[in-house]
This record gives C-alpha cells, sequence and structure tokens, in this order.
C-alpha cells in the first residue's frame, strides 16, 4: 500500500476529542491513532480526577505537596483541554523522519500545537486494554499514555521537559527531586496509566453482591 502524501480532513463532528486533521497517514493508522486520542481523553480526566497523596502520585511526583499536587493538576486539565479542542493534527512520520529515530514513538516541537507526530513504533505499543505496569511488553507505556507524553509538552499546555525516559530512573527522580517530577513528560503518562491499572484492578477485585441471605 502506498503512503498516502495528501492531508486527510476526517468527518468527525460530534465526535469532540478526535483528532480532525491526519497527515500522511494510512486509514488502519488513522483508525489507530484517533482511537488513540480518544482514549487518551479518558485516560487523562481519570488521572485528574483520582490526584492526591497516594503511592501512584508519590512513585511519580515524588512526597506530596499541595502546590506541587495543584499543578500536576492543573497540567492534566491543560491537556485535557487540548484534546477536547479538536484540533490536534496527527502526523504519520516515517522511520528516520526529523523525530523518529529508532527509539522513538512520537515527537512534538513544542512552539507548533496541536501537531502530534508519530512514528512506526507507535503502532506496536500496547493499548491499556492490555496494559500491566510489570509486564516487559508494558516497559515502555501505552500508545493513550504516550499521547499524554506529548500533548504535554506542548506550550500550550504544560511546556514539560524529558528529564527522564524509562520507568526506573523517572521513579528514582520523583523520590530525589520532584521539582524536576513534576516537569517530566513521562511522569504524567506514568501515573494516568497506573491510576487507569490499579483503579481497574480494584474494580474488578471487589467481591459481586449476591441476593442471598447470609
Amino acid at each position: 500500500m502506498t503512503r498516502l502524501a495528501i492531508i486527510l480532513i476526517l468527518s468527525l463532528a460530534g465526535s469532540p476529542g478526535a483528532a480532525q486533521t491526519m497527515i500522511g497517514c494510512h486509514k488502519d493508522q488513522a483508525r489507530i491513532a484517533v482511537q488513540a486520542l480518544r482514549d487518551a481523553k479518558r485516560l487523562t480526566l481519570e488521572a485528574a480526577t483520582n490526584l492526591g497523596d497516594s503511592p501512584e502520585y508519590t512513585r511519580w511526583f515524588g512526597a506530596y505537596s499541595r502546590p506541587h499536587a495543584e499543578k500536576v493538576r492543573a497540567n492534566f486539565k491543560s491537556v485535557l483541554r487540548a484534546i477536547r479542542t479538536g484540533a490536534v493534527a496527527i502526523q504519520c512520520d516515517a522511520l528516520g523522519d526529523d523525530g523518529c529515530g529508532d527509539d522513538a514513538y512520537a515527537w512534538v516541537y513544542p512552539g507548533e500545537p496541536y501537531r502530534l507526530h508519530i512514528c512506526p513504533a507507535f503502532f506496536d505499543l500496547p493499548t491499556m486494554r492490555d496494559f500491566q505496569p510489570a509486564a516487559r511488553a508494558s516497559k515502555n507505556g501505552t500508545r493513550e499514555g504516550t499521547v499524554i507524553h506529548e500533548l504535554s509538552h506542548f506550550n500550550r499546555v504544560a511546556r514539560t521537559d524529558d528529564h527522564c525516559y524509562s520507568r526506573p530512573d523517572c521513579e528514582r527522580m520523583a523520590a530525589e527531586n520532584a521539582a524536576k517530577a513534576v516537569d517530566n513528560a513521562d511522569s504524567y503518562q506514568y501515573f494516568a496509566e497506573d491510576i487507569a491499572y490499579f483503579s481497574r484492578q480494584l474494580i474488578r477485585s471487589k467481591p459481586v453482591p449476591t441476593d442471598r441471605p447470609d
């Protein structure tokens, strides 16, 4: 199949939070990318509403403090607003294009909202449906989490940086430097993924009520 070189304008009226513009994406790539963006919206909302003094917060943002927590919540809300604009443009890049090195999943220019460049490896990432924090297949996160990571970089959103990339390194940085953690894109991704994963495990583990008397 040849790579599309035209801009596909998707007809997504009534579907806020989906990308309105696809650039250079095949049909299947466009479908996957739009679904990742929609799911990232739900993931971001879940993270923002479940943000507090919790083990997940401490793990990814360091010792809890109200000023830092308020900044983290505000940044998640900014990511959510960016998605809800419907103005996110997703560009499917080839391996070797500007930001698509061998280990890259996606990239952005912080000063160019809201164009999200995704690389071929993005499509090999699991979705939250298959995500398990301790599993090797999940070590680099999810498609949804990657969207959150990249959108947080925009100057109009959260102006995050990349102080660390891997889960072990970012967990260590949170313990040593909370100020850097709340400014780190991967920290937002990992927190959102873990909050969603562990909250769903908790729901699944609750006993199912029955009508049988004791």
